[in-house]
């Protein structure tokens, strides 16, 4: 068992979105009232004679944005139980296999460069309670195991047949990962924060589907606008909605040649995503554009298979 409780995360906080009791004024934050501020700012919308009344209803009115870089606000509860079977080099066999089947709940996920996540952005600076949800880089079950085997054929035979067909070593790395929760969130912001996201409303059935295509990966219409200067119920990350998993087998051959006393060559043949199986970047989460749940990319290689040769003094 593996349990972990990270407090102080750093995730960039908005410390200028509105107070929520003042999404009560509905439309009249949008009237225009005397700027307290013209004249003395020079650019942007606070140089002029009015502005909106959401404007200084924010905590830092003379200011139209403003973010605390990296605060230490976020936290994160990972629990997970790892096993592990291993066995160890003989009679030219040897095994790991790792499975971990865990949980992580967090507040702000961050993902890893060149990484694609599933989710929303924070809806209601004032309620980061409300973010605490299954994290976007939650994966529930993990299998990953390694193997390599000694060929026995031709292993002692000398001469061409020796060389060329023995003293082949066959090794295989597998992997199957649970994909990431999805999060919804809005294609257009009604709720006036002026600082927060939106997502939208849900209805509360599970809009996971029991067969779903890259043209329809979650069912779509459990979501609706919320009303205007209002925060959409929808959470932050869906624990059973969840971007493709992902099923790798990569396979190598190889084996090295003595030349000479001192010059070996080794000769590899590798297989990348061996069976070719496609795993399908995150769809579209974004409620009210045009592809909403549609699945538009590939999130692996296609298979690739290289030959190499490598002389080692």
């Amino acid at each position: 068992y593996v349990g972990t409780h990270l407090v102080h995360e750093q995730a960039n906080l908005t410390l200028d979105q509105l107070p929520d009791s003042a999404l009560s004024l509905g439309s009249g934050l949008q009237t225009l009232v005397p700027n307290p501020f013209y004249g003395q700012i020079s650019t942007g919308q606070l140089a002029a004679p009015k502005v909106s009344q959401a404007q200084l209803l924010r905590p830092y009115p003379q200011f139209t944005g403003v973010t605390s870089l990296q605060a230490s606000w976020a936290e994160a509860r990972y629990n997970a139980l790892d096993v592990t079977l291993q066995k160890r080099f003989s009679n030219g066999f040897s095994l790991l296999t790792a499975f971990t089947w865990s949980k992580l709940i967090d507040q702000v996920s961050n993902g890893f460069s060149g990484e694609s996540l599933g989710g929303s952005s924070t809806q209601d600076y004032n309620n980061l309670k409300a973010e605490l949800s299954t994290s976007q880089l939650d994966e529930t079950n993990r299998l990953v195991s390694d193997a390599a085997y000694q060929l026995p054929f031709f292993r002692g035979q000398q001469g061409i047949p020796g060389h060329l067909l023995g003293g082949w070593e066959l090794s295989t790395i597998a992997s199957f990962i649970s994909g990431d929760p999805l999060g919804i969130s809005s294609a257009t912001n009604g709720s006036g924060s002026q600082g927060g996201g939106q997502r939208p409303n849900w209805n509360g059935k599970n809009p996971a589907l029991s067969h779903h295509t890259v043209g329809k990966w979650f069912d779509t219409s459990v979501f609706s606008n919320p009303p205007a200067f209002q925060f959409g119920n929808t959470p932050r990350t869906f624990g059973y909605v969840r971007s493709d998993w992902v099923r790798n087998i990569d396979l190598s051959l190889h084996k090295s040649t003595q030349l000479t006393k001192k010059m070996d060559l080794q000769i590899r043949i590798d297989a990348f995503n061996m069976d070719n199986t496609p795993v399908f970047a995150p769809p579209n989460t974004s409620f009210g554009s045009s592809t909403f749940g549609v699945v538009s990319a590939q999130q692996n290689s296609p298979r690739t298979i290289q030959l190499g040769f490598k002389l080692l003094y």
